[in-house]
C-alpha cells in the first residue's frame, strides 16, 4: 500500500471522526497496517494530520479552480450546485475542518488558517473579478454556502427544493 492510499484512508476515517478523538492504533487498526508500518510514514499523529490535511487541502483547491471555469461560463446556478454537492460527493476533510474541533495542536492551527486564506483568497479573487464582490460580501457569501451545507448534512434535515435555494441565494447576492 502507497502512502498516498494510506492518506485516502485516513482522510476518509477523519471525515467520519475528530482527529482529536482517533489514536494511531485507532488509524493503523482502521486500515488495516501495522502501527509500526504506519509510524514508519508519519512519526507522530501530527505529522500525519498535516500530511492528510495537505492532500485534502490540494483535491479541496483544485475543486474550487475547476468549479470557477463553470462560473466563467457564466452559469451560477451550476457553480452553486457543485459547491452544494461537492460536501455530499467527496470524504475531503479539508472542506469541512472548520465545522469540527479537530486538534488543540497550535501548528496545525496555524496550518489551517494559512490554507485557508489562499481557499478564500483564490475565491476573493475570482469573485471580485467577476462580480466586484468585496472581501466582506465574499466573506458572506462563503459563509452561507457552508452554512447551507452544514445545516443540510447535520440537523436540519426537512426537505429543501435545491433548485429554489438557489434563486434564492442567487437573488440575496445579485439582486436578480
Amino acid at each position: 500500500m502507497s502512502k498516498v492510499d494510506i492518506i485516502k484512508k485516513i482522510e476518509i476515517l477523519f471525515f467520519e471522526k475528530s482527529f482529536k478523538w482517533v489514536s494511531m492504533q485507532d488509524i493503523a487498526n482502521n486500515i488495516w497496517i501495522k502501527k509500526a508500518s504506519l509510524y514508519y510514514y508519519f512519526p507522530s499523529k501530527e505529522v500525519l494530520i498535516l500530511e492528510v490535511l495537505n492532500y485534502s487541502f490540494e483535491n479541496y483547491l483544485s475543486f474550487i479552480k475547476n468549479t470557477i471555469e463553470i462560473w466563467n461560463k457564466n452559469n451560477f446556478n451550476e457553480l452553486l450546485s457543485e459547491f452544494l454537492d461537492y460536501w455530499e460527493k467527496e470524504k475531503n476533510i479539508f472542506s469541512i475542518i472548520n465545522q469540527n474541533w479537530y486538534s488543540e495542536n497550535n501548528e496545525i492551527l496555524d496550518y489551517l488558517q494559512e490554507k485557508q486564506k489562499i481557499i478564500f483568497e483564490t475565491i476573493y479573487e475570482w469573485m471580485n473579478n467577476k462580480t466586484w464582490f468585496s472581501r466582506e460580501k465574499v466573506f458572506l457569501f462563503l459563509s452561507l454556502i457552508n452554512d447551507i451545507w452544514r445545516k443540510k448534512t447535520t440537523y436540519w434535515k426537512c426537505l429543501i427544493n435545491k433548485k429554489k435555494m438557489i434563486e434564492e441565494v442567487k437573488k440575496l447576492f445579485f439582486n436578480n
